[in-house]
C-alpha cells in the first residue's frame, strides 16, 4: 500500500470513527450539565447517616454543595462529619473538609470493576488517594501531604489540649471479600515540628501546659488478616521522649477498630527546668520526685515507672479509647502490649 492509499484509508476511516466519538463526547457533557448532583447529595447523606444508625454510631454527614468535576467526576463542598462530644458540657465535634473530589474510571466498568480516583483539601494539606473494587475484593490507597493536626477537631478533643504540626505519609489496604476484619496493607507516616499545648489552655481544666515540643513522629504499621501491628512508634523532641507499641483490630466502620496499644513517655530536664511553671508541673530537673501535674491529673501518678517515664495503655474503641495508667503492663518496653486480651467491641 502506498502511503496516498494509506491516508485515504485513515481519512475514510476517521470519518465513520469521529462520528461515534463525538456522540460519546455529547452524551457525556450534557449528562454531567443535567444530572441533578442535588438529589444525588441527599442520596449519598440519607444512606450514609442511615447505615451509620444501623451499626449503632452517632456520627452523622452533611454536604453544602455538589456539583460536577470534568465529565466523570463529582465535586463536594462543605463537607462534614458531625459526632456528640465524650462530654456532655461542650459542643458536637466535627471532622470538616472543604473540598472533596472523586472521579469514576470508566474502561474498568466494562469488565465489573469500579476504580475511584479522590482528592481532599482540607486540614491545611492535600489527601489523594484511590478506591478499588475488583468482585467483592477491596483495595484503598491513601496519601497524605501536609495535613495539620491541629486542624483535626475529634483529635484535639481527644487529647484535651492544642496541637501543632504536619503530617505526611502513605495508608495502603487490601481487603478480601471488602472486610476490614481480613485486611492486609501498610502505614507509613512522618510527623514534623509537632507540639501540645499553648501555655494558655489548661489540661483537666486545671493547669496551663506550655507549649511542649514532640519534634518528629514516626508511625509505622503492617496489617495482616485484619490485625494492624505497630513496627514503629517513636519520637525524640527535645521537650519529650515518646514511644509505642501494640495493635489495632480493624474493623469496617474505622471509629470502631479496637486499641491495644501501650505507650510511654518522658519529660526531658530540659524542659522541667525551662521556667517555674514547668519545674512545678514535672518536678525539677534530676528529681525523682513529681509536680503538680500528678496531684491534678492521679492518672499521671499511678502511671510514674521507676526509670521516670510515665506509662499508659490505650483500650478500647478508637473513637473513644481509655487510657489506663500502666507503669509496669510493658515492663522495659519489649512486647507487653498484646498480654491483655482486648476489649471485645462490635464484630
Amino acid at each position: 500500500m502506498t502511503r496516498d492509499e494509506a491516508r485515504q484509508l485513515a481519512r475514510k476511516v476517521g470519518s465513520y470513527a469521529g462520528y461515534p466519538a463525538f456522540y460519546l463526547f455529547c452524551v457525556l457533557f450534557f449528562t454531567t450539565l443535567c444530572f441533578p448532583f442535588e438529589t444525588l447529595k441527599q442520596r449519598i447523606v440519607l444512606t450514609f447517616n442511615a447505615q451509620q444508625r444501623a451499626a449503632g454510631a452517632p456520627q452523622e454527614l452533611q454536604i453544602d454543595e455538589m456539583s460536577s468535576s470534568w465529565l466523570t467526576g463529582i465535586k463536594a463542598t462543605g463537607v462534614r462529619l458531625v459526632r456528640p462530644s465524650t462530654d456532655p458540657k461542650s459542643p458536637p465535634v466535627t471532622l470538616a473538609i472543604d473540598e472533596a473530589r472523586a472521579h469514576l474510571s470508566l474502561l474498568p466498568l466494562l469488565v465489573g470493576h469500579k476504580d475511584v480516583s479522590f482528592s481532599l483539601k482540607g486540614f491545611g494539606g492535600d489527601v489523594d488517594g484511590e478506591y478499588e473494587e475488583l468482585g467483592k475484593d477491596r483495595h484503598v490507597e491513601v496519601d497524605l501531604d501536609g495535613v495539620d493536626i491541629g486542624q483535626i477537631q475529634p483529635l484535639t478533643q481527644m487529647i484535651g489540649m492544642p496541637l501543632e504540626g504536619h503530617f505526611s505519609g502513605s495508608i495502603v489496604i487490601d481487603m478480601p471479600d471488602g472486610k476490614a476484619t481480613k485486611g492486609t496493607g501498610t502505614v507509613a507516616l512522618e510527623g514534623t515540628d509537632l507540639a501540645v499545648g499553648d501555655g494558655k489552655a489548661k489540661l483537666k481544666g486545671a493547669l496551663a501546659l506550655p507549649r511542649l515540643s514532640i519534634g518528629g513522629l514516626s508511625i509505622a504499621a503492617d496489617a495482616k488478616d485484619g490485625v494492624l501491628k505497630l513496627t514503629k512508634f517513636s519520637a525524640g523532641g527535645k521537650d519529650v521522649e515518646l514511644s509505642g507499641e501494640g495493635k489495632l483490630l480493624m474493623r469496617d466502620i474505622a471509629t470502631d477498630s479496637i486499641c491495644d496499644v501501650a505507650l510511654k513517655f518522658k519529660i526531658n530536664d530540659g524542659y522541667r527546668g525551662k521556667t517555674d511553671v514547668t519545674k512545678n508541673l514535672f518536678g525539677a530537673p534530676g528529681s525523682s520526685k513529681g509536680g503538680d501535674v500528678e496531684l491534678f491529673v492521679p492518672q499521671m501518678k499511678a502511671a510514674k515507672r521507676s526509670d521516670g517515664y510515665y506509662g499508659f495503655h490505650v483500650r478500647g474503641l478508637l473513637g473513644k479509647p481509655d487510657f489506663e495508667p500502666a507503669p509496669n503492663a510493658v515492663g522495659s518496653f519489649g512486647g507487653g502490649a498484646g498480654e491483655r486480651p482486648a476489649p471485645s467491641g462490635r464484630p
